[in-house]
């Protein structure tokens, strides 16, 4: 291998190249789309949500449940679950002066709430809630349509539990700019503590959302809390099952990456067995004389197959290496998506922000991909090898 630096150096080259740009398209979709449910799953419904039997289809106040230090209980055992947040959601009016909108107001337990959905660090104007503050955080674009800032008040107008009226007043604590511009014109935050007071649940929720470790156990938790629940009336949902359309999104968006990287995997082939022909192609004399003297085209097949491996293991090996710093800062440093594209994805309800993912199943699955392309590749050396007349190789 070593006999001829700049072939194998190329060689490698070849292979590292492809499963740096292989790596990069892959991650760059993966993360965008795991931004976007990321940023939708935790200002809305969480990965996994529980409430009561019938309140998904009518999301009514009156479909809520009351406080369970049992369902607590389970929840705390269950490993995969990160954190999670009591909510109690309705919509109401807000009026201030003479504009009135629709929103979605959503009481919560402020500091398990800030875990899930990061409020604080959305914060443009203002401050998070520090205690039991009878105040209210505004969405950015809801505050500017309302004409209102941080310590004006807002008035909410509204159905409570059982028919009741919801009517009250609250100074405006904080404003917060959302990823998702649907939500940033339409949602508020309250103090569990006052949102029931607005209400009049006493101790209830509509429901519980949850955060995860991995998504790939939401089927296993699910399931999990179903048993222990079972006969309580409690009905529960993942993320996918709750916003059909992202999920459907999702995977036709990642169907339509298969086919993109289908393209490029060609392209990389292409590229590596140009590599090989033109590895082969030079050693024609050095194999002529080698069969000449005696050694078996299968012996010699053999070794070129191996040399081709190795080459290949470490070309992956670096495009793996190499790749991974440099997708971590993009990470870090993401990438804002201006002009057209970025006003595409605002249509669409998501932040035009490209942060690639870091998740190493990805960096690892390029890897195989190209590696084993190069492998299959390399065994038309085979062929080629059998094909071989020593003294016409010699005269090469």
């Amino acid at each position: 291998m070593w006999r001829s630096r700049r072939r194998t150096l190329i060689t490698i080259s070849s292979i590292f190249f492809a499963v740096i740009f292989a790596i990069f398209m892959r991650v760059i979709v993966v993360g965008i789309f795991d931004k976007m449910i990321t940023d939708t799953v935790s200002m809305s419904c969480g990965y996994i949500q529980i409430h009561q039997k019938g309140y998904w289809a009518s999301k009514a106040i009156d479909s809520s449940f009351e406080e369970s230090s049992k369902l607590a209980e389970i929840l705390s055992h269950e490993k995969e679950i990160t954190i999670w947040a009591p909510r109690l959601e309705t919509f109401t009016l807000a009026s201030s002066g003479e504009h009135t909108k629709g929103i979605m107001i959503i009481g919560t337990d402020p500091e398990k709430e800030n875990s899930i959905s990061h409020l604080s660090q959305k914060l443009i104007k203002g401050n998070y809630f520090t205690g039991n503050e009878k105040d209210i955080i505004l969405s950015e674009e809801l505050a500017e349509y309302l004409k209102l800032n941080v310590n004006d008040t807002v008035i909410l107008l509204g159905q409570g539990y059982q028919g009741n009226m919801a009517a009250g007043k609250y100074p405006v604590k904080g404003i917060v700019r959302l990823a998702i511009p649907e939500m940033n014109k339409s949602m508020a935050w309250l103090p569990i503590k006052f949102s029931r007071e607005f209400l009049s649940t006493d101790a209830r929720y509509t429901s519980l959302s949850l955060l995860m470790n991995d998504r790939n156990h939401l089927d296993a938790v699910k399931k999990s809390i179903e048993k222990q629940t079972a006969g309580s009336g409690y009905e529960v949902m993942t993320w996918k099952e709750m916003l059909p359309e992202l999920d459907q999104m999702f995977e036709a968006k990642m169907g339509q990456n298969v086919i993109m990287s289908g393209v490029l995997y060609l392209v990389i082939a292409f590229g590596i067995f140009g590599t090989i022909l033109m590895m082969l192609n030079e050693r024609m004399h050095e194999f002529g004389i080698l069969i000449a003297i005696g050694m078996k085209k299968g012996i010699l097949s053999q070794i070129v197959v191996m040399e081709m491996v190795l080459m290949t293991i470490v070309g992956t090996v670096m495009g793996i290496i190499v790749s991974y710093p440099l997708v971590l800062y993009f990470y870090f440093h993401p990438v804002k998506m201006g002009g057209t594209w970025g006003a595409a994805a605002v249509k669409f309800n998501f932040d035009p922000v490209i942060r690639p993912s870091i998740d190493i199943s990805n960096f690892l699955l390029q890897g195989y991909i190209v590696m084993g392309i190069a492998i299959l590749l390399s065994l038309y050396s085979i062929y080629k090898i059998h094909k071989i007349r020593s003294v016409e190789a010699i005269n090469s």
